[in-house]
């Protein structure tokens, strides 16, 4: 009777525990609305929700901007203009809900909602399932990382989110299909987690040591395949739809994004006062504060006991989401992938206490600041 009434209990937090996160994240962002006296729905349907639900209800669209401005903060010579610039599985699943009967824009929420819950639930399952303090703290600061503000909106940040712990929980009881299904997951809703497709493969073969190296190198390219196979379909759909595989690099010029070497867009937003900039510097320090820690205590993790697939995969997202957004430019919000980084707290299991609960306290804080700011209009 106990052992049933103890299984029971584990139960209910596999999916208890995370429905509070999501709840509470939820009304974090709905509290601070009202602080900073906006409507948490129409003013949290802006920027980049718009063309989530522009694409979801038209589909993609582009053509040569017309003369004089465009609403795009740079104008190259040969400037696109259109909805290119957002990639695909998250409008289109917003169009399916919408499909069975639901309005565009509550499809929106829904769909960020229950991607957020199944993302924390694969993540309290990582953790243990079990509501210790160290599983409760490394939940909670999944939840409040910097760029957690835009977790509960229509944007597609909870369905990466869930990409990312899904190659974690696929690499941990490895299946390489289901991790090639997590990269291509991730390669198909947004740009930052199309590095997933390279993570996959890397970490099957440096972390799969109980097989031969034959077995690693066709499981690697197994996984590989399938996460190569959703960047394919991502430039397909925009061939089919827009009539320019390239339709996304050319609306992203309009914003000074592409390839750029890191240190080189650090000088530039050193140098053009950016660095000063509250939402870009305090998200920046906080997520360096998660992120060092994490790696040590990774490496120490992986000198003791090993370097698995799921190690090597948090090891180099811990750099990769980092790096992103200083390889896109310095143009893009990096606090957007720093949410992404909610897997890495798997390796904050190992440090003090104390500091788990500073970095809780501090992210929040600073989530805080980031979603007043959202919400007030100034941070997009």
């Amino acid at each position: 009777m106990e052992a049933t009434m103890t299984a029971a209990r584990r139960t209910r937090s596999w999916w208890l525990v995370p429905l509070v996160a999501v709840a509470a994240t939820q009304a974090l962002g709905l509290l601070v609305a009202v602080a900073v006296s906006a409507n948490p729905v129409t003013d949290g349907l802006k920027w980049d929700a718009l063309r989530y639900l522009d694409i979801a209800e038209r589909g993609y669209e582009l053509y040569p901007c017309p003369p004089g401005p465009i609403p795009y903060p740079l104008r190259p010579p040969d400037a696109w203009c259109g909805n290119a610039h957002w990639f695909p599985l998250y409008p289109l699943l917003i169009r399916g809900l919408h499909e069975v009967g639901l309005p565009y824009g509550a499809a929106g929420w829904l769909l960020s909602a229950l991607a957020l819950f199944a993302a924390f639930a694969l993540l309290w399952r990582l953790l243990g399932g079990r509501l210790t303090a160290v599983a409760a703290q490394c939940l909670a600061l999944a939840a409040a990382l910097p760029g957690s503000t835009y977790f509960p909106l229509i944007f597609p940040v909870s369905l990466a989110l869930l990409a990312v712990v899904g190659l974690v929980t696929a690499l941990r009881a490895r299946a390489w299909a289901w991790a090639g299904a997590a990269a291509a997951l991730g390669a198909a809703t947004y740009p930052s987690t199309g590095i997933l497709v390279a993570i996959a493969p890397v970490a099957i073969l440096l972390g799969f040591r109980h097989l031969s190296w034959a077995g690693r190198i066709w499981r690697a390219a197994g996984a590989g395949a399938i996460g190569a196979a959703a960047v394919v379909a991502v430039l397909a759909t925009f061939q089919l739809t827009t009539g320019r595989w390239d339709a996304y690099l050319l609306i992203e010029r309009n914003y000074g994004e592409g390839v750029h070497w890191p240190w080189a867009t650090l000088w530039q937003v050193a140098t053009s006062g950016r660095l000063l900039d509250t939402a870009y510097l305090l998200s920046t320090l906080v997520i360096l504060a998660v992120v060092v820690p994490a790696v040590v205590a990774g490496v120490r993790q992986g000198r003791r006991d090993g370097f698995d697939a799921p190690l090597w995969a948090l090891l180099a997202m811990a750099a990769g989401f980092v790096l992103v957004p200083l390889v896109l430019g310095p143009a893009v919000a990096p606090h957007r992938s720093y949410a992404l980084l909610g897997a890495v707290v798997l390796l904050l299991v190992a440090v003090p206490e104390r500091l788990r609960l500073i970095l809780i306290a501090v992210s929040t804080g600073i989530t805080v600041v980031l979603t007043g700011l959202f919400y007030a209009g100034v941070l997009i």
